[in-house]
């Protein structure tokens, strides 16, 4: 009789396990960045940038390794593998925001 009582204590708990593990999802899964998630080149470049690339690239954006993120974005363009002297301001005049200076 002890043996069933254990039997299904155990599926409780692997169940649990289970359900707790399909509930907890990671957070940087859901930030993941695509190519698609850029209007330009030069965006996902400083994006791929200021997050570690070229040499971390945890978001895949540079798919040859060749320190240029989303070669097939539209430009404006930036190669670079430095962040440019002023990267937001590049990324306002990317996404057609009226910078006033």
């Amino acid at each position: 009789m002890a043996l069933p009582i254990r039997l299904t204590l155990l599926a409780s708990a692997a169940l649990t396990v289970v359900a707790l593990l399909l509930v907890w999802t990671p957070a940087a899964s859901a930030s993941d960045k695509d190519c698609a998630d850029f209007n330009s080149q030069r965006a996902a470049q400083i994006f791929f940038l200021k997050h570690g690339g070229p040499r971390h690239d945890p978001d895949r954006l540079d798919g040859d390794n060749d320190g240029v993120a989303c070669e097939d974005n539209p430009c404006p363009c930036y190669r670079g593998k430095h962040l440019p002297h002023r990267p937001s301001l590049e990324m306002a005049l990317d996404r057609r925001i009226a910078v006033r200076l």
